[in-house]
């Protein structure tokens, strides 16, 4: 069976029960726009939100402009 990244993710999400409120998230920053670009993860963070809002902040903060090419913020599964 071969998905697209959209299909993947509506089989994931009809096919997976996993509680989403386990769910912890993390940001990947991506520094250029090639598969083989550098990334960092940062976090665990509480909300999706509260990551998203670090993310700006970081960029803002801490990168000059341009840098950060992309952000990405994933959920990560804690075990209960």
């Amino acid at each position: 069976m071969t998905f697209d990244k959209d299909e993947y993710y509506s089989w994931i999400a009809e096919n997976d029960t996993y509680p989403e409120h386990s769910h912890k998230w993390i940001v990947e920053l991506y520094t250029g726009l090639s598969v083989d670009s550098y990334f960092r993860s940062l976090g665990p963070f509480d909300t999706k939100e509260d990551a998203h809002k670090f993310s700006q902040h970081y960029k803002k903060t801490y990168t000059k402009r341009g840098f950060i090419y992309r952000a990405s913020i994933k959920p990560l599964c804690e075990v209960l």
